[in-house]
């Protein structure tokens, strides 16, 4: 196995089910899931603070931050990359960014297959993936698109892949395989660790996947672009 930085912090909060994670040589020793979502207390700050008291350790101990990176929740992606950055600044740590798809996925680790993974995008459509597991445990993660879920069906049937919903606690999904990306695994996956990084701390944002709804408004009634700076 791919050592992984240690201790390591690991913040997910793409869906409503936000989770946080310690782990120590390549163990989780600690963790914490939280309810995210609209009108919500922050709850990830106060479950990271819980999960070093739990580990016994500072903040200042943290060595590297990995951070769910999306698709997904536009304001809860950026809560959890906005405490990932301050964490890694203040320390002089590393950070990583891990597809939050993969951190689904990584439960099927045990399972070779092709699957295609599917998330609510809004407006109808759905963020899309297939992750091809191999006999060695490895998963490839393809480019994440989006597409409605009849266009989703049809692709996984065309793949003869097996349709995976990525959902958190109030996910909607009526049939098949639903999963939840969780800090905690980060802990299986193993060899594909060096391929998330690190990322830098100055340009790395998350793949929110489409604007913000705030901002689709000022542009629909400003008739131009948000200026950003």
């Amino acid at each position: 196995m791919h050592p992984l930085p240690s201790p390591l912090l690991v913040v997910e909060a793409s869906t409503s089910a936000g989770s946080v994670a310690l782990l120590v040589n390549n163990r989780v020793v600690a963790e914490r899931s939280v309810a995210m979502g609209p009108s919500r207390d922050d709850a990830l700050l106060p479950a990271i603070a819980a999960v070093l008291n739990d580990a016994q350790l500072t903040p200042r101990e943290v060595r590297a931050v990995a951070c769910g990176s999306g698709p997904g929740s536009f304001t809860s992606l950026r809560i959890a990359a906005s405490l990932a950055k301050g964490i890694v600044v203040a320390n002089d740590a590393t950070l990583y960014a891990i597809p939050s798809m993969l951190l689904a996925a990584a439960v099927l680790k045990d399972s070779p297959g092709v699957y295609l993974l599917h998330a609510d995008a809004l407006r109808s459509e759905r963020y899309v993936a297939r992750a091809t597991v191999g006999a060695n445990g490895d998963i490839n993660l393809s480019d994440i698109t989006r597409i409605s879920l009849e266009a989703a069906t049809a692709l996984a049937t065309q793949l003869h892949a097996t349709l995976v919903a990525v959902a958190g606690t109030n996910n909607t999904e009526q049939n098949g395989i639903v999963l939840q990306p969780q800090a905690r695994h980060a802990e299986l996956l193993g060899n594909l660790w060096h391929t998330f990084g690190p990322v830098s701390i100055e340009l790395w944002e998350p793949q929110y996947g489409r604007l913000a709804e705030a901002q689709v408004k000022w542009e629909s009634t400003h008739g131009h672009a948000l200026p950003i700076g």
